[in-house]
């Protein structure tokens, strides 16, 4: 009889694991196919090219000041021989417009798309480099909340809102990479105390960053707003989390 037990607890714990594996399967299954075939984001205007730019003043001075007729394909031969002697120089203005006029588009482009556009995106990105076809990294949505800052660099920003804090501990130094050293060095320097306001105040933004961002992913905020729990480096509060540091004389700066 207790080998019959035996052999009937041993079918059965089969029976469970092939269950377990025939869900597993079916979870993974469901998984790839959430992410979508194809990506459903629109295509990008393009902005006008740098020639485009140049083509499209060649016309109008042409129209102003020649009484000629052309064609397409002549306007386009004749500028293009013109936009190719052009200098280095004078295609420079041409190639700034091209660009300011990239990054506009490219902007409200992505103002223009939702949590859930950028999420599905996402996903389809994601299956796409794991299958090795494709490396395109995922989108950044420029409407979702901001991370905060964390207390060490709350507190670099708290030196650079105070012309006395940056006199003394950064002195003269007027590199940027130097004046990071000076004030890592005086971060590692503070004791628990001075540095509790700093990690308290990066502790509460925190919490405050992770609920915003909740909202925003469930449709709870309004699109297009960005939040950023940074501390102003001005904010005239006497609550202020940086009392902790000592005091400095403060003196009149002309402007």
């Amino acid at each position: 009889r207790s080998d019959s037990v035996s052999v009937s607890d041993d079918r059965d714990t089969v029976r469970r694991k092939r269950r377990l594996s025939t869900e597993e399967l079916s979870r993974e299954d469901k998984s790839a196919d959430s992410a979508p075939l194809k990506s459903i984001l629109k295509r990008l205007k393009l902005a006008p090219s740098a020639w485009q730019l140049y083509f499209t003043d060649w016309i109008q001075r042409h129209q102003a000041t020649s009484t000629r007729k052309l064609n397409v394909a002549q306007a386009a031969k004749e500028a293009g021989q013109e936009y190719a002697n052009l200098t280095p120089e004078e295609k420079e203005p041409y190639k700034r417009r091209s660009a300011v006029l990239k990054e506009r588009e490219n902007a409200a482009y992505m103002r223009s798309l939702t949590p859930e556009d950028i999420q599905k995106e996402n996903a389809f990105r994601t299956a796409q480099r794991k299958a090795d076809h494709s490396r395109k990294s995922n989108i950044k949505d420029p409407n979702a909340p901001k991370k905060p800052l964390s207390a060490y660099f709350m507190f670099v920003q708290r030196i650079r809102s105070d012309r006395a804090l940056v006199r003394e501990i950064f002195g003269d130094e007027q590199e940027t990479i130097k004046q990071s050293v000076l004030a890592a060095a005086k971060w590692r320097s503070m004791t628990d105390d001075e540095r509790k306001p700093f990690l308290a105040q990066a502790e509460q933004e925190k919490h405050e960053y992770e609920a915003a961002r909740r909202s925003y992913e469930e449709g709870t905020t309004d699109v297009g707003t960005s939040i950023n729990f940074s501390i102003l480096p001005s904010s005239p509060s006497s609550e202020s989390p940086f009392r902790a540091l000592r005091a400095i004389q403060t003196e009149s700066f002309s402007s």
